[in-house]
């Protein structure tokens, strides 16, 4: 299990411990489970790939179940996929009564923080307008995000900080996890128990720089979109011209869409790692911005044998304002 160990900070935000002193910062939309794609890994016996999700929304965290095996709260059993309401001092089941429980130490809102790689330190929780972080560097929050200005630093004196950045301050190194939800998703996360529940719009610029994404479930929609993830979501495109390829073409609905990852690294003048990187943002950036009750998000972007597909053709692209047909 992948958990922070360290003596709380004074000032917290969402957090969850375990009886051996283990710490859990909790994210706004943080998820727990044996994935690797999870925020917290928990990999045990039946816990399941997604087992739960803690969300912040309405000024309150709410547990779901998403799990094979079950998750309680006091002792009480949740309903799976239903929203349960956790306070400071609940204690919290995963899959096995055998498991050790963990705590809401603090309910408060989640925090921007610097977390030490070291994990008997303390991380550093970010305050706006700007943070002192050692004697020449400072983090400043501008235009919603977090820049760094660094006096020391030869090469990038200034530059923002993404979630999952890492930083040395005084020698130790600390890593970023921002709980920022981006402007365009901060709409109400469509829900979906089934890939049939949503539906996908591609808005293409005419040079094919500027993509932006919609994803709907009949009632709620959110968009992704950012000059920082154009690389990703170029990718998703390449791969929705394949998957709608296929479909016309006549072929099942279990052929469509696979693509060769050396022969789509190749064609994208990238190394195939670099792939298997920017599908990996992608599937987090999709598993954050839609509510997955009972599948996996990975199952949206299937990687199989060296091969990768969206397993979807509920999709369509519009470029420049016209839809894009095929070809």
């Amino acid at each position: 299990m992948t958990i922070d160990t360290m003596s709380p900070p004074q000032q917290l935000g969402g957090l969850l411990t375990t009886s051996d002193g283990n710490n859990v910062f909790l994210r706004q939309y943080h998820t727990v489970g044996r994935s690797s794609d999870c925020h917290t890994l928990f990999n045990l016996a039946g816990v399941s790939r997604i087992h739960a999700v803690v969300v912040w929304q309405d000024e309150r965290w709410y547990l779901f179940d998403k799990s094979t095996n079950g998750a309680w709260v006091n002792d009480k059993k949740l309903v799976k996929d239903e929203p349960f309401e956790i306070k400071k001092d609940d204690r919290i089941i995963l899959a096995s009564r055998a498991y050790e429980a963990f705590t809401m130490a603090s309910d408060n809102a989640p925090l921007d923080m610097l977390v030490n790689i070291n994990t008997s330190r303390q991380p550093i929780c970010l305050e706006k307008p700007f943070t002192k972080l050692s004697e020449h560097q400072e983090i400043h929050h501008q235009d919603g995000l977090w820049k760094l200005f660094d006096t020391r630093a030869s090469q990038e004196p200034e530059r923002y900080l993404k979630d999952g950045d890492t930083i040395s301050i005084n020698d130790q190194i600390y890593r970023m996890q921002a709980n920022r939800v981006d402007e365009q998703t901060q709409q109400i996360r469509p829900m979906v128990k089934t890939l049939e529940d949503l539906s996908f719009c591609l808005d293409v610029s005419d040079d094919e720089e500027k993509i932006s994404l919609r994803i709907d479930d009949g009632q709620n929609s959110t968009t992704i979109a950012g000059a920082r993830l154009q690389n990703q979501l170029y990718l998703l495109l390449c791969l929705a011209r394949k998957a709608l390829k296929d479909a016309a073409a006549g072929y099942g609905e279990a052929h469509c869409g696979w693509l060769d990852v050396d022969e789509l690294s190749k064609s994208l003048l990238i190394e195939p790692e670099n792939t298997r990187i920017r599908l990996h943002r992608l599937r987090t950036r999709l598993r954050d911005a839609v509510n997955f009750g009972g599948i996996d998000a990975c199952e949206l972007i299937q990687l199989q044998s060296g091969d990768v597909r969206l397993n979807t053709t509920s999709i369509s692209i519009f470029k420049n304002g016209v839809e894009e047909q095929p070809k």
